[in-house]
Formats: structure tokens, sequence, C-alpha cells
């Protein structure tokens, strides 16, 4: 390319004027008839002034590219760091909602845990008290059922002596009525009702037991005691039968005082409590 010296450059109006008087040829009105001819390189007018309008427009284009750049380089930046961050910010999302998700569960589980303990608690609550309530009328039917009185020998061969006999083994009459059993027979208490136990000359060992109302039964000529005091049940064994004090021979001498008072015939009594000894 050939180059031309500021000394060849064509003035420009307002720029490199000289106080002489403008003589230069207008290069457009310069006609080039040899086009073999070589052409001349192109002048950019106006010399230093169109050098610095390019260097301007240059710096302008750098000015614009350069922030432009910058922009699509800090753009870049953020995406890629937005990029990550959004990443980051799903798998936090992901991770707070897995574990609201896992309390959730937990409570659920945990609520339905103490759900069916309470209903467990319930359910042995009310079979303890069906249970009980079972129990309870068992014991009143057998309380009814049960019977109010029995005899004082479960097992003997009738009577051998009868209230109001008289003869020479008693001082006065007969006040009760004889089992006839060996020694050692088991004595039940004809009633429920407090016992009480002493030593008597004419009776030896005896019982004396005290129904709610008031009646006293006598058990006596007994060889040992069941029970010395104390409350007992009906058909409880209380004492053995023995041959101590005024007897003749193993017995139970057995007498009914109602309210303590003097004795009545055994034998009415008993057969109106549906007991006949005979």
């Amino acid at each position: 390319m050939t180059r031309f010296d500021e000394a060849d450059a064509l003035p420009v109006e307002g720029f490199g004027r000289t106080d002489g008087p403008e003589d230069h040829t207008d290069p457009g009105d310069v006609a080039f008839d040899d086009p073999e001819a070589p052409q001349p390189d192109e002048v950019c007018p106006g010399g230093r002034a169109g050098r610095r309008r390019g260097a301007r427009r240059r710096s302008a284009v750098l000015t614009i590219a350069v922030p432009s750049i910058a922009v699509i380089g800090v753009a870049g930046a953020a995406a890629a760091t937005i990029g990550p961050l959004r990443a980051h910010h799903h798998d936090t999302t992901a991770a707070s909602s897995s574990r609201t998700e896992a309390a959730a569960q937990a409570k659920a589980q945990a609520l339905a845990t103490s759900e069916a303990r309470d209903a467990a608690q319930r359910a042995a609550r009310d079979k303890a008290r069906t249970a009980l309530q079972l129990r309870e009328a068992a014991a009143r039917k057998a309380a009814a059922e049960a019977p109010r009185f029995v005899l004082p020998i479960s097992f003997h061969s009738g009577l051998s002596a009868l209230f109001g006999q008289a003869g020479t083994h008693w001082m006065q009459l007969h006040t009760g009525i004889d089992f006839p059993v060996p020694e050692g027979t088991p004595v039940h208490a004809v009633t429920g009702g407090t016992v009480t136990t002493e030593w008597n000359p004419f009776y030896g060992y005896m019982v004396k037991l005290t129904a709610p109302d008031g009646t006293v039964t006598w058990y006596c000529h007994l060889s040992s005691y069941r029970v010395r005091s104390g409350h007992v049940k009906v058909g409880d064994i209380i004492a053995y039968s023995g041959d101590t004090g005024n007897s003749t021979g193993p017995h139970l001498h057995f007498e009914v005082h109602p309210d303590g008072g003097p004795a009545v015939d055994p034998l009415p009594w008993l057969l109106a409590r549906g007991l006949d000894p005979r």
C-alpha cells in the first residue's frame, strides 16, 4: 500500500489552512482515462482530522464494545452463579420438604401409637371391670344360694339323746340333743357369727357361737378347737368332737339359746330351718 506523507495530504477547510491562495485539484475532478494505469491510493479527506475521526470512531466502538463485553461477562458470571444457586435452592427446598414430611410422619406415628396404647389400656380396664363385676355377681349368687344354716355334724346316725330327757346321767333335764360320733369328728358352725371358747366342768371344752340375730349355739364335750375366737362363716369347721367334761362317751352335745337366754329344743329349731338331724 502507498503511504502518504502529511505534505501530500490535501488541505481540508478549517484544518491545515495556509495563508496563500488555495491551489489544488479536487481528486474527484481527476479523470482516469487509462484503465490500465495504476490507480492511486484513496486519500482520506482531511488528513489528520480524518485519522482523528477514525481514531475517535474506533475509540467509540471500543468504548461501546468493552462495556458490552463486560456486561456479557457479568451476565455469564451471573448465569454461572445463578445456576448453582438455583440448584442449591432446589436441593435445600427438597431437603426441607423431606424433613417436614418426615416430621409429619413421625408425629402421625406417635399419635397412632399413643391412641393404640390408650385403646389397649381402656380395653384392659374394661376387661378388669367386667371380671370384677362377674366375680361380684358370682359371690352374690353363691351367698344367696348358700345355706344359712347347716347341721353341726355332716355324717351321723341319728340322735342318742333328745331335749328334756331325764336320767341318771343328768342332774336335771337334758338341755340339748346329742350326736353320737367318734372322737375327732369335725364340728361345723351351724350359723355364721363370732366364736368364743371356754372350759366348763360339766360341758368340758366348749364353743359358743353368737349369730348376727343374737342366737347363741353351744358345742360341748369337744376334744380340741379349730377356731378359738373370731368370726366364722356358716359351715366352717370350728372344733372336733370328744369326751370331755361330764360325758358318758364320745359325742357332740348341741344346744340353742335364742338371744343368749335359756336353752330351747334344738330339734324344732333345726327343722324350722330345713334341717333334720334325726
